[in-house]
């Protein structure tokens, strides 16, 4: 009884510490890194700010529609600590954090101890999950709210007790029917669930026989809450599909006629993300570093390499006793079918790939890969080996492995990120100063900003308070504007290039002042019309 006692401490000792680490990569220096707030990030604070006001809907139409989940928990940490940049990084990096409890319990209720241990880690150091964690994007509940969809299934397949078992049916019908509030990407899951459903009927129909008013229960808790999203789409048929057509395989733009030849190559850099070079853009990964480090890389292919051994070894393809093999190896399929159903979104698209936004959805089953994995090889060395310095030896190569992977992100993120000038401009950090400018002198009659109107929704969120204190200037047209003695007319990182031939056009305008970032770029620039 103490031994069983002194397990779960330890177990607890042990989740306790990988929460803490996810805490740590997500909410170290969220006040200063990122220090900017991309456009798109200050549009879903406006949404936030909207909300606040009495404007409550599903779905806001604004960048070709956005589910609206994740805009009224910025609405929560808005009215609790107000407008600003860590507020909207905040939320996204508290989600990130549970995320990696939700994949614990999981891992834990699928496999055992040690898997959910090494698939939580993995998760709560990975600098793919962890930037996307510290960046206002609502795409982050994806991999929270499928994770606790699946753990509340299992755990309705798993719950002896029947009232229990209606718990779970309904957490795990709102889980899902809440993922549809986050991102056109969590739509893939429909393809996982009817999948698994056809497989499950073909090899074990007797579940659905038990399970009927379970199923039926978390069905109608589902559409309960998808409801008011349902309504919603009927009235606004066109909001349905977004922005998925603009960026897919199949639009002339991007395939220039060559459907199956797009769809190869972004099959190509969508595998080779995971070991080479993986997405560009800042805000989704550390730029061009492969989206796993080498050694998790590693595991994560013998995995993929491992699959094809097991199906030839095992005859899948043999009818006898197909449905017995098929239901051995269950727990694996369903991870597979995760896995190339959630990467749906980025290989269906043709722009900006490889994508990590976009494959978003696949990143807890990318975890369970390298961890089923390692957990094999260490229960087969441990078996080899006998004497306890080998054993000590074989747990000191593990503790290395973990430690090296915390170590590696560690320097990518804080290391790599932090010291690059691109990584800043990507969260134009520049716009946080001109917006904190704007909010100090608070004149708008006599002040006018030089920006494209894209990218004034990040200045437009951080002034809210002050009710946008600045007159919008067109940078291709800034030179005609009209300025009167007192006039200040302010260009930012994005349109310092303009200010030649404003100066031109106005040698009566004087430079009062210049804000220079720790690169020593130059990010702000203030002319003052003294005539």
């Amino acid at each position: 009884m103490a031994m069983i006692k002194s397990q779960k401490l330890f177990i607890i000792f042990g989740l306790l510490v990988i929460l803490a680490i996810a805490g740590f990569f997500r909410l170290s220096q969220i006040e200063s890194m990122p220090g900017g707030l991309f456009p798109d990030e200050a549009a879903n604070g406006q949404d936030a700010i909207l909300i606040l006001q009495g404007e409550h809907a599903p779905f806001f139409e604004k960048g070709l529609g956005r589910e609206a989940l994740y805009f009224y928990l910025l609405a929560v940490s808005t009215a609790i600590f107000g407008i600003g940049v860590w507020q909207i990084h905040l939320v996204s990096a508290l989600i990130g954090i549970l995320t990696v409890l939700a994949v614990w319990l999981l891992a834990k209720k699928l496999f055992n101890n040690k898997i959910a241990f090494l698939t939580s880690f993995f998760l709560a150091v990975s600098t793919w999950h962890v930037t996307l964690s510290r960046t206002g994007f609502r795409a982050i509940l994806i991999p929270l709210l499928s994770c606790l969809f699946f753990y509340f299934l299992y755990s309705t397949y798993k719950e002896p007790i029947k009232k229990k078992r209606i718990l779970w049916a309904v957490l795990s019908g709102i889980s899902l029917g809440l993922g549809f509030y986050t991102y056109i990407a969590f739509r893939a899951i429909v393809g996982i669930i009817g999948l698994l459903a056809i497989i499950l009927f073909l090899i074990k129909k007797q579940v659905f026989k038990k399970f009927w008013k379970e199923i039926l229960i978390g069905l109608i808790a589902m559409f309960l809450v998808l409801s008011p999203l349902i309504i919603y789409f009927i009235d606004h048929p066109g909001s349905f599909t977004g922005r998925a057509g603009c960026v897919s395989i199949f639009s002339q733009d991007l395939n220039k006629g060559d459907v199956l030849g797009t769809f190869l190559e972004v099959c190509k850099k969508t595998f080779w993300m995971f070991f080479t070079e993986g997405d560009l853009n800042w805000r989704h990964n550390v730029s061009g570093f492969s989206m796993l480090n080498p050694l998790i890389g590693l595991f994560f292919a013998s995995f993929i390499f491992a699959c094809p051994i097991i199906f030839l070894k095992e005859k899948i393809w043999e009818i006898k006793n197909l449905k017995n093999k098929l239901w051995k190896y269950f727990k694996y399929i369903f991870l597979i079918i995760w896995f190339g159903a959630m990467l749906g979104p980025e290989i269906l698209s043709a722009e900006g790939i490889p994508h990590g936004l976009r494959a978003i959805g696949a990143i807890p089953a990318v975890f369970f890969f390298p961890a089923i994995m390692i957990n094999f090889f260490w229960q087969k060395i441990n078996s080899l080996i006998g004497s306890k310095n080998n054993k000590i030896f074989l747990a000191a190569t593990f503790g290395i492995l973990l430690l090296s992977s915390l170590l590696y992100n560690y320097t990518l993120y804080f290391g790599v990120s932090a010291i690059s000038p691109d990584f800043h401009y990507a969260y134009r950090s520049d716009l946080t100063i001109v917006s904190d400018y704007l909010n100090q002198r608070n004149f708008k009659e006599k002040t006018y900003l030089v920006l494209d109107e894209y990218s004034v929704q990040t200045p437009d969120y951080l002034t809210t308070e002050n009710n946008q204190p600045y007159i919008l200037v067109n940078p291709e047209r800034s030179y005609q504007t009209k300025l009167s003695p007192g006039d200040q007319i302010i260009f930012t990182q994005s349109t310092i290039f303009d200010t030649k031939k404003f100066e031109q056009e106005h040698p009566e305008a004087k430079m009062i002042k210049q804000k220079f970032n720790q690169f020593s770029q130059e990010i702000m620039r203030v002319y003052e019309y003294e005539y």
